[in-house]
């Protein structure tokens, strides 16, 4: 099974080995059935059960591993607001109506976030410091300007450029030409978040099952019959929630992702004067970069770092090594300081870089394709899926992209596909 081969076990992150909230999870004892069963306890169908069980639904969540095993635990806690794509992009592609409210969705989701944090109270280490984008050259200065033109132009708050100097000294690096901050935006411990998004659903009167692995999801007599290792479940309606780690599950969903791997590192304890130096507002960043670099300084002065992994994940600590080199590349003072963490998930891609709701059959939906956005944006997806089932609108209602993503390629040629963009877009970051 997927879940005893995964990295996790060879490498364990920052965030398993120091998460406040506890796993409330418990395994399936048996079969039950239920009016929704969410397959995946990451922050999409935690925050889905969310809204579902406050309405008085039956919800069962499903999980193979622990609360927030997949990439809800284990991303670099970014709460980022927005897609990625821009403004103008959106209403290129959408039209001016529907790309100016889905502009407008992306603008709430970090609001999102704080919600649920506040509702709940959840112990997750949360700061609202703020998002730097630190632009690498010129054209991702001249990029991230145009970014900022089109956010602003209707009036979202919160942004600001930012020259050399003033990124330098918000980053303790002179290593970016300039850049923008979105004091909308913080940081948190994600496997926390899960866990408290979790417990939350609990106490509205989801049942959330770990170590309860979904093996098939199938139509029988007008019910979905969801098989896993520990039972059957009977479901009215399905939530595929398993994003990245989809495999085999709904054929659908893995066609319209490529799945790749992001490796993270944490340092050993910073001195404080040395920790001082670097990022002193505790703002999290991610560059201009295609295949971009992602760090923040947690409150125990370590630096956690991220970028692009290896296809197949990591084997060995020397398949983080490029991690460690990318890292001084920003900030050589950093040479002598020891790693006490390496640790590696899959982030799931689409071809349009948006991620989707779709409704594969009736009653049977999926969210999925995040592309490294997931924290805010899958809390919202989450909510959105929740409204939508309640309302029997379908897609209908969903005002973010609906439907399957643009289809890829499969088996080795999607192998290929991902390795042939990474180069190319380390060349371009390297010549634009």
């Amino acid at each position: 099974m997927r879940y005893q081969s995964d990295c996790l076990a060879r490498f364990p992150s920052y965030w398993l080995d120091t998460a406040e909230e506890p796993d409330p999870a418990t395994p399936l004892d048996g079969d039950a059935r239920c009016d929704v069963a969410i397959v995946g306890a990451g922050y999409t169908g935690l925050a889905c059960a969310v809204g579902l069980a406050e309405q008085g639904l039956n919800v069962r969540v499903l999980e193979g591993g622990f609360v927030g095993w997949g990439g809800s635990g284990r991303n670099s806690g970014s709460v980022i607001r927005g897609f990625k794509s821009s403004r103008s992009d959106l209403v290129r592609a959408f039209g001016e109506t529907r790309g100016r409210a889905m502009a407008g969705f992306g603008d709430r989701t970090a609001a999102s976030v704080y919600d649920m944090v506040d509702r709940f109270g959840i112990a997750c280490d949360l700061r609202r410091t703020g998002w730097l984008l630190p632009a690498h050259n010129a054209a991702g200065l001249a990029r991230t300007k145009e970014r900022h033109r089109s956010w602003t132009a209707d009036g979202t708050t919160g942004l600001e450029l930012l020259d050399r100097d003033a990124v330098a000294r918000m980053l303790g690096s002179d290593a970016y030409v300039g850049g923008m901050i979105d004091h909308a935006c913080g940081a948190l411990h994600p496997l926390s978040y899960a866990r408290g998004l979790a417990r939350g659903a609990i106490s509205l009167g989801a049942k959330v099952h770990g170590e309860t692995e979904v093996l098939s999801v199938t139509r029988q007599g007008g019910l979905w019959d969801l098989r896993t290792t520990r039972g059957t479940v009977r479901a009215d309606r399905v939530l595929i929630a398993a994003n990245a780690y989809v495999e085999g599950l709904e054929p659908r969903v893995e066609r319209s992702i490529a799945t790749i791997h992001t490796h993270m590192i944490a340092t050993d304890p910073l001195p404080a004067d040395l920790a001082a130096q670097i990022l002193p507002g505790q703002q999290t960043a991610s560059d201009s970069r295609r295949i971009l670099y992602y760090w923040h300084r947690e409150r125990d002065n370590r630096i956690l770092f991220g970028t692009r992994g290896l296809l197949h994940g990591p084997r060995s600590a020397a398949d983080f090594d490029h991690v460690h080199r990318a890292l001084l590349s920003i900030y050589p003072q950093l040479a002598g300081v020891g790693i006490s963490h390496r640790w590696a998930g899959r982030v799931a891609m689409t071809k349009d870089f948006l991620p989707h709701i779709d409704e594969p059959e009736p009653g049977l939906w999926a969210a999925y394709g995040y592309c490294g956005r997931g924290v805010a944006m899958a809390t919202s997806y989450g909510g959105l899926l929740a409204r939508a089932m309640l309302s029997g609108a379908g897609l209908d209602g969903i005002e973010v992209p609906r439907g399957p993503a643009p289809r890829l390629p499969g088996g080795a040629l999607k192998s290929l596909g991902i390795v042939g963009a990474t180069q190319l877009y380390k060349l371009l970051d390297l010549l634009d």
